[in-house]
């Protein structure tokens, strides 16, 4: 087995194990309901709570999944990277991105940005960003490193990826290829580009920071 069909069979089976989080609870959601199971009760008889408690319950099972991958990756021997290529998420050779992630990304930018993040047809699972992360600037998901500007350490990205720090877009083709089970995004695309742009605002807004939103 060469090396690359190798990562690619770690990855899969990486993806199988974070989907079995989603996969019960977006059924539920697709019916209007989130499942909830009182401590104690009886296994039979389950309540279930409002759909707009689901993405409180998406977003703890996401930072529960990556949870048990660092503490998987760390496990390792001489911290091995888990999961899969890091060439398929970072940014390539000589590509220059189209946003500033200081800020100051143009408005229109910012929209398209922000309705992408809501866009389920970017995954093949029928997650979107807001699934894990929260909507309506009820920021969720995210691990303190996410109060430092990009590019900082994200635990998926150096757990499956073996990379010790992200860019907006890069962070961004982690989830398109993680949580979302999809392709990652082109590279200097309109998509890849106003959803970093609008990433940046976000973690702007996670840490108390003017933003632009």
């Amino acid at each position: 087995m060469s090396q690359h069909d190798e990562q690619r069979r770690r990855l899969l089976g990486r993806l199988s194990r974070q989907l079995a989080y989603t996969a019960p609870l977006l059924a539920l959601v697709a019916g209007g309901a989130a499942l909830h199971a009182a401590p104690g009760a009886d296994p039979g008889a389950a309540a279930f709570s409002a759909l707009d408690e689901a993405p409180l319950l998406l977003a703890s099972y996401h930072t529960e999944a990556e949870g048990e991958a660092e503490a998987e990756a760390e496990a390792e021997a001489e911290g091995e990277a888990e999961g899969g290529d890091g060439a398929a998420v970072a940014r390539p050779e000589g590509y220059s991105p189209a946003y500033s992630e200081t800020g100051d990304n143009p408005q229109e930018m910012l929209a398209r940005g922000e309705a992408l993040y809501y866009d389920t047809s970017l995954s093949s699972n029928g997650l979107a960003c807001a699934s894990c992360h929260g909507s309506d600037g009820q920021d969720m998901g995210y691990n303190p490193t996410f109060e430092q500007p990009f590019p900082h350490r994200v635990a998926m990205a150096a757990n499956q990826f073996g990379m010790s720090e992200v860019h907006a877009d890069e962070m961004v083709q982690i989830c398109m290829v993680a949580p979302m089970a999809a392709q990652p995004l082109e590279w200097g695309g309109e998509a890849l580009t106003s959803l970093a742009a609008y990433m940046v605002e976000v973690q702007k807004r996670f840490a108390g920071e003017p933003h632009d939103l």
